[in-house]
């Protein structure tokens, strides 16, 4: 109740909480209350970034987010069309530019999450990559096969979970 004797309804409660979510952490939050978060944004400068509205990482507290990595050169080309080898170790290098731009090892990451074309003919390749790239480190991850991905060559995209604070 107000303080005048008032009830206000679920829907009143509800739709309060939506315009405050909305107004500070929507898409359009300002600079002022992503700082006020303090929300680390990185890109790679990549003309996608500004078209689409994305961060490659964003550090948030003690948890890196690194959006799907996918297989493109430092001015954007796509690298490695029918080739999903390539495909899948240029991703994991550009997973490695995020994760050094916030100065912590592969070791960090909890978490991979791998979308692949034709998952039955890339599952072994993908698992063998993954392997040699994680080491003996072990994080939980999912490998999901999609019809489709950005670029019609592409061949497979991999997101990560990374934890900043020490592992105990």
């Amino acid at each position: 109740m107000t303080k005048s004797g008032r009830r206000f309804g679920i829907g009143a409660v509800v739709a309060a909480v939506v315009a405050t979510t909305i107004t500070f952490t929507g898409p359009g939050a300002s600079a002022q209350d992503t700082a006020r978060r303090g929300w680390d944004h990185f890109t790679f400068g990549v003309p996608w970034e500004e078209s689409y509205g994305y961060s490659q990482g964003i550090k948030a507290g003690d948890e890196i987010y690194i959006s799907g990595q996918v297989s493109h050169d430092a001015a954007g080309n796509f690298v490695g069309a029918g080739d999903f080898e390539k495909q899948v170790r240029t991703s994991f290098d550009n997973l490695d530019k995020v994760l050094a731009h916030y100065k912590v090892p592969r070791s960090q990451i909890i978490s991979i999450k791998i979308f692949t074309k034709d998952l039955r003919q890339n599952f072994d390749t993908a698992a063998r990559l993954h392997k040699e790239y994680v080491g003996k480190h072990r994080t939980t991850d999912t490998i999901v096969g999609v019809s489709e991905l950005s670029v019609p060559e592409q061949l497979v995209e991999i997101e990560a979970i990374v934890k900043v604070s020490p592992r105990s």
